[in-house]
């Protein structure tokens, strides 16, 4: 076989794998059950950390009837743990994230409600696909700070 075949096949497969995963993830994502859970901030110092929102689950206003037999599952399916405890994350887009800290800051003025849509299938890892203010998307939130505390 030609040389240009094996480069073909070696820079394919790694392409593929991708797209396979892709794909997986989209699945399992879309299978799931959707859940919400209340949120509230990881650390008031540094609730925003790169491209994502660093968030802990407030089971105790969780409503637990969403899931199966009323009862909240094991904690563990909804965060990676952490040396320092659970660690729940959100990912945002870079653009966003001042904006989003200037939220999560305000929230004690505002009086607002954050919560994360979990895709969630009994004994698997949630996926986090939504971030919800006041029960909605949060890109439909006020886009300036000065808006925050009309």
């Amino acid at each position: 076989m030609n040389k240009k075949y094996y480069w073909l096949i070696a820079f394919a497969i790694p392409l593929i794998c991708l797209i396979g995963w892709s794909i997986s993830l989209s699945i399992e994502q879309k299978s799931g059950q959707e859940v919400r859970l209340p949120i509230t901030g990881y650390d008031p110092r540094d609730v925003l950390s790169g491209h994502y929102i660093q968030y802990k689950i407030d089971w105790k206003r969780a409503d637990c009837t969403q899931f199966p037999n009323g009862r909240c599952p094991d904690k563990n399916l909804f965060c990676k743990e952490a040396r320092w405890g659970q660690q729940c994350r959100f990912y945002i887009p870079e653009e966003n994230a001042h904006h989003l800290d200037d939220i999560f800051r305000a929230r004690n003025k505002t009086q607002d409600v954050f919560e994360v849509v979990y895709s969630y299938r009994p004994g698997r890892k949630a996926m986090a696909k939504q971030l919800l203010i006041n029960g909605k998307d949060w890109t439909l939130y006020p886009q300036t700070t000065e808006d925050l505390y009309k």
